[in-house]
Order: structure tokens, then C-alpha cells, then sequence
């Protein structure tokens, strides 16, 4: 953990709200999903799902990956941040520019506040790539994980502009192609392209690192990197020109692509030295499963087969939710736990070491609450799951209550994690 650590660490104050404020993005989320259940049980193209979605993945899943990135770029590029001015602007822009983006898809209005929000989250956006790229041209170090960190938001940038054109696409239609069409091509580049590349970038750091693996196959990486990039540059490409073959064809590249991460990954967490997981792990170890399962519903989605194609939209928002909740938000959980108690840890006893007894990170949370915490998400999400099967509300209800619960303890522990006082002086 001390490799989190080190002179070139930013000050806490530019990454502790990024998790404070992602961790009550998702509280919001949880509580929707139960006042709102059929938002998930109609077609994905939904003003309430658009809304939820959006809250998801740029309060939550975004902002909570700015805010580690802040941390771990310091570690991986061995530079220290270009500046923490920019992030904190970025960090402002971010929140707006959510809110309101939320706000005009849930009441469907298309108007000047769609394209404010719109402008806030790409202002955002090239804040913070001005800001890492900077960090990683003062940078001399070459390696796989910062090229798919560089990558990834290269694939961000691209995200918010095919929003943006969704934006102005939905009061002055100028696309030739289905709106529809570049709705899933925006989801699939900011979900792939950006989060996921994040992901295996930062991951291929950090986990080897917690389980304590070493001797691991880094060609693995190189293979994912080529294949998934490759992929989806074939993919977008082909969906402007409405090549469905190549479409599917990009599909298989890029699951071939992921396959090979979770090869890594596999392979790390048989190396590991480290045997027993704790929670944050245990947390993580479930999101990787879902994830396989999110890999077996694209290509029962793409296969085209009858059965599957009638329940299409089931299969789709299935899809979706796996990656989304099911995945990434249990990991970015999972990681919380590993990640933000030692920043606050170094906050607080950086300057107290050797003068008394002092907390362990692990300690500065409860694992009750947490192990209560995981045991309700994987009951909440198994439920939900059922319901948006089946498409019953109330069983998407009962699911999102338990998830709701679970989002809940997670958050008692990140803000007890972040509220945390010396335990030995009192201050």
C-alpha cells in the first residue's frame, strides 16, 4: 500500500469529495431505481432510465475514477499531478453539469439547459485530460498501464463529443443514421473504450499489487490493448456506415480483447502470496464473475436468434445492469475499501508514526458494515435481476430495496472513513 503513497502524492482535499460526492451520486441512483422499478422494465430509451443511467456513470462511476486517478497517476506515471487547480474546477464542472444533464432527461427537455449541461461535463472532460496528459508528457516512464490510461481518455473525449451531437441531434436531427443507433455506439464507447480501459489500465496495477502476484505474463495486456482498441475504432467506424457484419465482427474482437485482461487477472489471483481476500477483495472478486456473465449476454444478444431476439429488451437493459452495477459500481465499491482509508490514513498519522499506537487503514472502517454491505448488494442485485427478467416492477422494487440498503452501509463507511480523527491526540 505505501506504493500509494510518496512525495508525489496530491493533497487530499483534491481526491477525498471526488468519493464523497460519487458515494451520495449513487445513493440517489438506489433510491430511484425503488421509486421509479418500470424505468427498468420498459424499452432502454427511457427519459428515467437516461436519467438514472447518466447519474450512474458520470456522478458515480466517473467521479470516483477522477478522484483515484488523482491518487494513482502520481504512482503509475512517477510524476507528480500537473495541477490541482484544474482538478477541483474539473471536479465543480463535473457535478453541475450532472445534475443538470440529469434534471433535462428525466423531464424531457431539450433545451438551453441540456446544452449548458452538455457543455459543463465537456469542459470537465478536457480539464481533466489536459491535466493527466500534462502529467504523462513529464512523464519518461513506458508501460502498458499508462498507455491504456492515455487511451482511455482519448475514448472519454470521443464519448462526450457523440453526446453532444446526440444533444444537438435531438432539437435540429441532422444524423443520417438512427438516433438510437448512436445511442448505443456513445454508450459502448464511453462504457469500453473509456471505463473499461481505465479499468485494466489501473487494475493491472493495483490488484497484482493487493494480492501480492508477481512473474505475471504482461504480453496478456498488450494483447488486450491492441484488440479492444482495434475493435471498437472497427465497431464505430462501421456503425456510421451501417456495416452490420462488421459491427458483430468488432463485438468478438473486443470480448477476445477482454478475455485476454481476465486471463491476467486469473493469473494473478492464482499467484497470489496474499491467500485470504478481505472484503474490498471479496467485493472485487464478485464484480470480475459479473462480468463474464455481462460477455455471455452481448453475444446472446448478438447471436440473433428468435428466442433471444423477443426478449430483446430485457436482454439489453440485463446487459447493461450487469455492467453497470453489477461490475463496475462493485468494483469501484470493492476498490473504495483498499484505496480511500489509507489516502485518509496518510492524512491523518503521516506525521504521528512512531510516537504511540496508531489505527491500521482497515481499521478506520467497519468490516461488519462492510461484509452486511456486500451480503445486501448481492442479494439486491440477484433479485433485481430476476425482476428485470421477468419484467415484474415489484420484484425490481424488492431487488433495488436491498440495493438501496447496501448503498446505504457504503456509505456510512466512506464517510466514516473520511471523517476520521486521530486516535490518539483527538485531532
Amino acid at each position: 500500500m505505501q506504493h500509494l503513497a510518496g512525495q508525489n502524492a496530491p493533497s487530499p482535499f483534491v481526491v477525498v469529495p471526488h468519493f464523497a460526492i460519487g458515494a451520495a451520486f449513487w445513493l440517489v441512483v438506489s433510491l430511484l431505481i425503488v421509486l421509479f422499478p418500470d424505468s427498468l422494465s420498459q424499452h432502454f430509451f427511457n427519459p428515467k432510465l437516461l436519467a438514472m443511467t447518466h447519474l450512474l456513470v458520470l456522478g458515480f462511476i466517473t467521479m470516483v475514477i477522477f478522484g483515484a486517478l488523482y491518487q494513482l497517476i502520481p504512482v503509475i506515471m512517477e510524476e507528480k499531478l500537473h495541477s490541482e487547480k484544474l482538478a477541483i474546477s474539473s471536479l465543480f464542472t463535473l457535478t453541475s453539469g450532472t445534475i443538470f444533464l440529469a434534471y433535462s432527461f428525466w423531464n424531457s427537455s431539450f433545451n438551453n439547459l441540456l446544452f449548458f449541461s452538455a457543455f459543463l461535463l465537456l469542459l470537465s472532460v478536457i480539464l481533466f485530460a489536459v491535466n493527466v496528459f500534462k502529467t504523462g508528457l513529464k512523464s519518461v516512464k513506458k508501460n502498458t498501464e499508462k498507455k491504456f490510461i492515455v487511451t482511455s481518455l482519448l475514448w472519454l473525449l470521443f464519448t462526450v463529443l457523440i453526446g453532444v451531437l446526440m444533444t444537438l441531434n435531438l432539437v435540429f436531427p441532422f444524423l443520417k443514421i438512427s438516433h438510437l443507433e448512436v445511442l448505443k455506439l456513445h454508450a459502448h464507447v464511453g462504457i469500453i473504450g473509456w471505463i473499461l480501459q481505465l479499468i485494466i489500465g489501473v487494475g493491472s496495477k493495483l490488484l497484482p499489487m493487493f494480492m501480492v502476484s508477481h512473474n505475471l505474463n504482461e504480453k496478456k495486456l498488450k494483447i488486450a490493448y491492441y484488440l479492444i482498441n482495434i475493435g471498437l475504432i472497427v465497431g464505430t467506424i462501421s456503425v456510421f456506415l451501417e456495416i452490420g457484419f462488421f459491427v458483430n465482427l468488432s463485438v468478438i474482437v473486443v470480448i477476445i480483447g477482454v478475455l485476454s485482461f481476465l486471463s491476467f487477472i486469473y493469473e494473478a489471483f492464482s499467484k497470489r502470496i496474499k491467500k485470504k481476500l478481505d472484503i474490498g477483495m471479496k467485493q472485487t472478486l464478485i464484480a470480475f464473475l459479473t462480468f463474464v456473465i455481462s460477455l455471455f449476454l452481448v453475444l446472446l444478444i448478438i447471436s440473433k436468434i428468435s428466442i433471444f431476439e423477443s426478449i430483446s429488451i430485457q436482454l439489453n437493459i440485463s446487459y447493461i445492469v450487469f455492467l453497470l452495477v453489477g461490475f463496475i459500481s462493485s468494483l469501484i465499491m470493492g476498490q473504495t475499501y483498499k484505496t480511500l482509508p489509507f489516502i485518509i490514513w496518510l492524512k491523518v498519522y503521516r506525521n504521528k508514526l512512531g510516537k504511540g499506537k496508531i489505527p491500521l487503514p482497515i481499521e478506520l472502517y467497519s468490516r461488519n458494515i462492510a461484509t452486511a454491505q456486500l451480503l445486501m448488494f448481492i442479494l439486491g442485485f440477484f433479485i433485481l435481476m430476476i425482476g428485470i427478467v421477468i419484467t415484474e416492477n415489484g420484484c425490481i422494487r424488492l431487488g433495488a430495496s436491498f440495493l438501496l440498503l447496501s448503498i446505504l452501509l457504503y456509505n456510512y463507511n466512506i464517510y466514516k472513513i473520511i471523517l476520521h480523527k486521530s486516535t490518539i491526540y483527538g485531532k
